[in-house]
């Protein structure tokens, strides 16, 4: 499976609903052993998400920092600093990212390509580069 980008973030983007940029909105990472979510999804959903219990990991996900977002002539996109959950001793698949100021209503579930796991570690998920926009998280052309 690959990244999903919800069929209502789409419409959401021309509403002006979600604010990427640098003192804009709240985003979070929620992490998941199995993905809950399809392109009808609209917000954050507590399925299959990573046990809290004793594991270095918070229901809900981290708070993400470091909004920014990039355009050129042709593209736009958006990044965020690096996230991690340190202590950490749980096994992820995806990930979710949603914005916790507009109602948690979902942006994009990432497909970590396999079960990634960490044993009284660090799980940390880095960000790709928005400047090369087919690696950034979120881009537009």
């Amino acid at each position: 499976m690959a990244n999903v980008i919800p069929f209502s973030f789409r419409g959401e983007l021309f509403t002006g609903t979600h604010n990427f940029a640098s003192g804009g909105d709240s985003f979070k990472l929620a992490l998941y052993t199995a993905n809950p979510y399809t392109t009808s999804s609209t917000v954050y959903n507590a399925t299959n998400e990573v046990s809290a219990s004793g594991t270095g990991y918070s229901t809900t996900g981290n708070t993400l920092t470091g909004n920014a977002v990039a355009y050129g002539t042709a593209v736009a996109s958006c990044d965020f600093s690096d996230t991690e959950w340190t202590s950490a001793s749980f096994t992820a698949a995806y990930a979710a990212l949603y914005n916790d100021d507009q109602s948690d209503k979902l942006c994009v579930v990432l497909d970590f390509s396999g079960s990634k796991t960490a044993s009284s570690g660090t799980f940390k998920v880095s960000f790709p580069s928005p400047t090369t926009p087919a690696d950034a998280i979120i881009s537009m052309a």
